[in-house]
């Protein structure tokens, strides 16, 4: 089965008004409603060529300076469920949505959910390959768009380089001239694969790992590192480090299989070591407990305690009292 192939084209001469109405009926019939204005700009040219295969559909934008809008409205008119992963060729775009925004430029790529209201503004002139995919065929394979969503990737990871290569393998599908049949094969593995393989890759699975695709002793390192920057932050947790790495908590979990402890408890543990060295210093006797433990990171006195006791065989305040008659030193 070969990929359906739509297309539309703009020429200068076209009034703007007309051109963004053809546009956006366009875009309303083959991905979704929109909203679309250009700066206030008099002019609009563009084109937007669109592959369709099953349930996966593969575009490519080449326009001029113009902003479109996903609102709450336009989503309870018409939701058919997409997240749309963005490679950047030329230009620069903005996307936001969530309360955050990130700006793509050539070389990069992002992801947006289409199930919620977003923005995207080009500034100027963008071309763009992109791979719209069903939010929950993502979702069952483990990829957590939420976390992942209006977040710039690059090449610079080979995770990133294999996923950038994708959108732009998907775009040349598009345009081939090969046979029918040849370009129905790709599509239909590009359909069937490309949800996993960016779950798999976005969130640095354990397949990846294992097949030394990523340097997972290095990564832990890195994360080892953050962590001990990090330690005095309460806030400080597996879900902190997922959002700081780009990384799912499932596969930071997986990261750290095989170690003698679990992340989460080695942040336990670093804090614990850093308390006891606080209650053993002479020049921080002024000091109570309970703000030695809250400087490191604790928030509950009572947790505290009992994390002491299970690591060290004594109460914080035997330990320290100890400490200071010489009897731990």
């Amino acid at each position: 089965m070969a990929i359906r192939a739509h297309s539309i084209a703009f020429e200068a001469e076209t009034g703007v008004s007309d051109r963004l109405e053809r546009w956006g009926d366009f875009v309303r019939e083959h991905i979704g409603w929109l909203e679309a204005d250009t700066f206030g700009d008099p002019k609009f040219d563009g084109q937007l060529d669109l592959g369709e295969h099953r349930n996966l559909k593969i575009c490519r934008i080449a326009a001029s300076r113009h902003r479109v809008v996903r609102t709450p409205r336009l989503i309870r008119r018409d939701d058919r469920g997409y997240v749309k992963i963005v490679a950047q060729l030329e230009g620069a775009a903005r996307f936001e949505q969530g309360g955050r925004q990130v700006v793509i430029t050539p070389g990069e790529w992002g992801i947006y959910d289409t199930t919620q209201t977003y923005v995207v503004s080009n500034s100027d002139r963008i071309v763009q390959a992109a791979i719209l995919l069903p939010r929950d065929q993502l979702t069952r394979l483990g990829l957590e768009v939420d976390r992942l969503a209006v977040r710039r990737f690059n090449r610079s990871s080979p995770a990133g380089q294999l996923v950038y290569d994708l959108l732009l393998q998907a775009h040349a599908a598009l345009r081939s001239e090969t046979k029918a049949a040849a370009a129905g094969d790709q599509a239909r593995t590009l359909t069937d694969d490309f949800g996993a393989l960016l779950a798999d890759q976005v969130a640095r699975s354990a397949h990846e790992l294992e097949r030394g695709i990523d340097d997972g002793h290095r990564l832990r390192q890195r994360i080892l590192v953050f962590v001990g920057q990090q330690l005095r932050d309460p806030a400080l947790s597996i879900e902190a480090i997922a959002a700081a790495f780009g990384y799912s908590k499932r596969y930071l979990h997986k990261l750290f299989e095989g170690e003698p402890a679990t992340l989460s408890e080695l942040i336990w543990r670093q804090r614990l070591e850093r308390v006891r060295s606080d209650l053993g210093n002479p020049a921080q006797r002024h000091r109570t407990i309970t703000d030695i433990a809250f400087d490191w990171g604790f928030n509950s006195s009572s947790h505290f305690s009992r994390l002491f006791h299970a690591r060290f065989g004594v109460s914080p305040r035997k330990f320290r009292a100890l400490a200071q008659e010489g009897g731990l030193l």
